[in-house]
């Protein structure tokens, strides 16, 4: 049976949430945008079921269905900035063209890095299994002899 939670509560829960990641973003030496660390406490509190994920979904849907909403004060601020991007209109292309090619490479080998782990566990799994049936076809044939 499915419990559907109130958008209010949905609401609340999720702005405890952001709530939280901001007082961390402040605590933290480092910068860290608060959007990033809500994200990371939300996979966590979702993957160790201290929040389930029907306590979240309905708002969590519709916050993901307009996202283009969020994004339209981050184009107005680059739209405000244009001078300033004209004016390093070369560096500023260099330095998307490279942080681009590094996400891209390093996507690439973590993808690899994943796919040869999970290989070997399954090579593994996959010898033991057969190893466990050649044993249990012995010892058949060994009862089958045995049974003569």
């Amino acid at each position: 049976m499915k419990k559907t939670y109130s958008v209010i509560y949905q609401s609340v829960l999720i702005g405890t949430i952001v709530l939280i990641s901001k007082i961390i973003e402040s605590l933290l030496p480092v910068t860290m945008p608060a959007s990033v660390i809500g994200l990371v406490l939300m996979f966590l509190a979702l993957n160790f079921n201290v929040i389930k994920l029907e306590q979240v979904e309905t708002v969590g849907d519709a916050l993901v269905n307009n996202i283009g909403l969020f994004f339209v004060p981050a184009g107005i601020s680059v739209i405000k900035s244009l001078g300033l991007l004209q004016a390093h209109f070369i560096l500023d292309m260099i330095l998307i063209f490279a942080s681009t090619l590094i996400l891209l490479v390093a996507t690439g080998w973590m993808t690899q890095l994943i796919f040869q782990l999970n290989t070997t566990s399954i090579f593994k799994k996959s010898s033991a299994f057969s190893q466990t049936q050649e044993r249990n076809s012995k010892v058949i044939a060994n009862s089958k002899a045995f049974a003569k």
